[in-house]
């Protein structure tokens, strides 16, 4: 009993229930009181009985509601009690006094009322009142007539103070109890939504520390391969240095892919706008893909419309995260055979474009009455299919997220054990006239391809149809033979499986073609005559890099970085940590520039004052002063040397987001670490004075 009572007014109960308790204990309180009350002022012995009868009711459902926690039927039950059989009668044998009655039948209507929920008091209350109404109204009538009636003025004034009391005690205490709650329940979601927003930052900052911490050692480890790349080394540790090149990418894909997910976990997107190359987000979806696919027996093509606009004005790093979580989604349930990537757009107007992606499969399909919930969030069903196959299916439902977010529309078709096609659609605004894959002059170039099976040839023709390119097909060595012996071309793609058929036809020639070899990505390059390797899969992206002899991942040895120099620019670079310094630092000697190190801001502020600085690379991350604070200070220096000199932010926080805050705190751009050849380059001739660039010697580069 005594735990029972206790448990009664235990403030860790629900609102309802400890409302319910303190209110009806109350109640029985009062009950109490009026039985004395009642003894004195009624004549009938029988409103005594009738009082500790209702008593007992409110003991009795008071204990029922907390057994059985069903607080309604208790206290519609209750108010039934009370509203319609002990009022009424104490009514009747009160004489029908017109003076305090009515505020007892207040007291009924404010138990429902203030008790239940708005619905059912409502209707609850609303049956009071009619029902009261009439029964005054027979009441006042009968009372005319009526000798018994209690006229006397004492019980008239104490009976209203009783009455007025009761009701005001009553009604006073479930308002309070009910504002405590409330308070309570403020207090509570105050509490949550801070400690929410403390997790938040928690996690934002875990993500950026992990960012950081991982790009850090993986930077010296790119920054070095990339120079190694760049000296004169054996054809066989050039292709090994290249894979680690390549494994490094995707790592960091990997990881940016994990830092993506993590951060759409809770459905929510936001979305950070600015124009972006879409060649180079779909350089690093591919080269990605490419190596995760290394050792699987999954065929790989990727089809590009050339004429798609290069810089496009949206969220890059969404984008990305479709194409990567559609990509591994087609990984999972493939098998074998292939993997399809088209990408293709239709103009909307003169400042927009829809862009269009497939990814096709010929994976395990998916059953039609999955379909409907596929880009919605739950929980995995053991069901066999493709769409439980994924888990939790949260990279799916991150992509409707976020292409509802762009405006934009996600589908699938597919087939249970025959593949799927999932396509997404979004609208994009571009910001010049620039194709994806322009070739000038391109319908005189003339190509000869000897490709290691039909369907690899017949998507090599696709392609360089696709940029105007007039291409012959060599289905074995004889073909090989005749065609270059008859025709005049300028490249020679030759499978490296293939390079047993081609060793005579090239042996026993004058090869004026350049030779390329058509490799995968982990292959050694089997024909000494290739003079450049060209890294499946094969499209426009790496065909034009070829033809316009460019350089990237998957074009290798075609010239050497660096086709400038600047030696009369000051370069300062400023990181905490050595490694990193010195893998800058080796970068840009290459361009025979003046480099300057600083190991903190302090160091930075110094240097700049005591030298001029032609342009400054500023890490973020760093104790004591962080990129921004330093530049805040770099910016105050006064004249229009400073105020003129660009400022690139050079960090491992690639979080969604950093780019733009790094623009809005007055950066003139943003270099993700690991820093590689190609990104300073870019950096240097974006951003560097036109004066301060100059060719390169001829006579001190080699051609490869």
């Amino acid at each position: 009993m005594k735990d029972f009572i206790s448990n009664l007014y235990n403030k860790e109960n629900n609102e309802e229930l400890y409302v319910f308790n303190v209110t009806h204990t109350f109640c029985i309180i009062g009950a109490l009181l009026l039985c004395g009350v009642v003894r004195f002022v009624f004549k009938d012995i029988r409103a005594m009985y009738l009082t500790f009868g209702i008593l007992a009711f409110y003991i009795l459902t008071m204990v029922e509601g907390n057994r059985t926690l069903k607080l309604r039927r208790s206290i519609i039950l209750m108010s039934v009690g009370l509203n319609f059989i002990y009022m009424p009668l104490m009514y009747y044998l009160s004489g029908m006094d017109m003076s305090v009655m009515p505020i007892y039948f207040m007291f009924g209507i404010m138990y429902s009322v203030l008790q239940i929920k708005p619905k059912y008091a409502a209707i609850l209350g609303t049956v009071e009142i009619v029902f009261y109404s009439i029964l005054l109204t027979f009441g006042r009538s009968s009372a005319l007539y009526n000798d018994n009636v209690v006229t006397s003025s004492g019980i008239y004034y104490s009976g209203t103070i009783i009455a007025l009391i009761t009701v005001g005690v009553f009604t006073g205490c479930i308002l309070r109890f009910r504002f405590i709650f409330y308070d309570l329940a403020n207090a509570a979601a105050e509490k949550l939504e801070s400690e929410a927003m403390d997790a938040y930052i928690a996690k934002d900052m875990f993500l950026i520390n992990t960012s950081h911490e991982i790009r850090t050692p993986m930077n010296a480890i790119v920054g070095n391969v990339d120079l190694l790349l760049d000296q004169d080394v054996s054809e066989k540790v050039s292709e090994d240095v290249y894979n680690i090149l390549n494994s490094c990418n995707a790592l960091l894909s990997i990881t940016d892919e994990l830092m993506d997910l993590s951060r759409s976990e809770t459905g929510e997107v936001d979305l950070f706008v600015s124009t972006y190359d879409l060649s180079e987000l779909l350089m690093e979806v591919i080269n990605m893909m490419t190596v995760r696919l290394t050792e699987s027996n999954i065929g790989f093509f990727v089809d590009i419309n050339s004429n798609i606009p290069k810089f496009l004005y949206g969220d890059s790093s969404k984008i990305r995260q479709l194409f990567v979580n559609l990509l591994n989604n087609a990984v999972k349930f493939t098998p074998k055979g292939r993997i399809s990537m088209r990408v293709d757009y239709r103009p909307v107007s003169h400042e927009t474009i829809e862009l269009i992606v497939d990814i096709e499969d010929t994976g395990i399909g998916i059953m039609k009455e999955e379909i409907g919930s596929l880009f919605k969030r739950s929980g995995n069903k053991d069901t066999g299919n493709k769409a439980d196959a994924a888990g939790s299916g949260l990279g799916l439902s991150i992509c409707a997220d976020i292409v509802n977010e762009m405006d934009g529309e996600i589908s699938v078709k597919s087939e249970y054990r025959s593949g799927s096609v999932f396509t997404f659609k979004i609208p994009q605004r571009f910001t010049s006239m620039d194709t994806i894959a322009y070739i000038p002059e391109s319908d005189r170039i003339r190509i000869l391809v000897f490709e290691k099976d039909e369907e690899y040839s017949g998507h090599m023709m696709k392609v360089l149809a696709s940029l105007n390119l007039a291409a012959d097909i060599a289905r074995n060595e004889q073909d090989l033979e005749r065609l270059m012996n008859v025709g005049r071309y300028d490249y020679v793609f030759v499978a490296n499986e293939r390079d047993r058929e081609c060793r005579n036809v090239f042996a026993n020639r004058l090869i004026s073609e350049k030779i390329v070899a058509l490799c995968n990505i982990s292959d050694n390059v089997l024909i000494p005559e290739a003079s450049t390797v060209l890294t499946r899969p094969v499209h426009i992206l790496n065909i034009a890099a070829l033809v316009r002899n460019e350089t990237n991942s998957y074009v290798r040895d075609i010239t050497q970085k660096g086709g400038f120099e600047c030696p009369a620019a000051t370069l300062l670079v400023v990181d905490d940590n050595y490694t990193n310094l010195n893998v800058a630092s080796a970068i840009l000697e290459k361009y025979n520039a003046n480099v300057l190190t600083a190991l903190s801001g302090m160091d930075c502020l110094r240097i700049i004052g005591e030298q001029d600085v032609d342009m400054v690379f500023l890490d973020y991350m760093m104790p004591e002063m962080n990129g921004i604070d330093t530049l805040e200070k770099i910016r105050q220096i006064p004249g229009s040397r400073i105020a003129s000199m660009p400022v690139i932010a050079l960090t491992a926080n690639v979080v969604g987001g950093a780019r733009e805050m790094f623009l809005e705190a007055g950066f003139d751009d943003f270099m993700a670490k690991p820093v590689s050849i190609d990104k300073m380059e870019k950096m240097l001739r974006k951003y560097l004075r036109r004066d301060l660039i100059v060719p390169k010697n001829p006579a001190g580069s080699k051609r490869l």
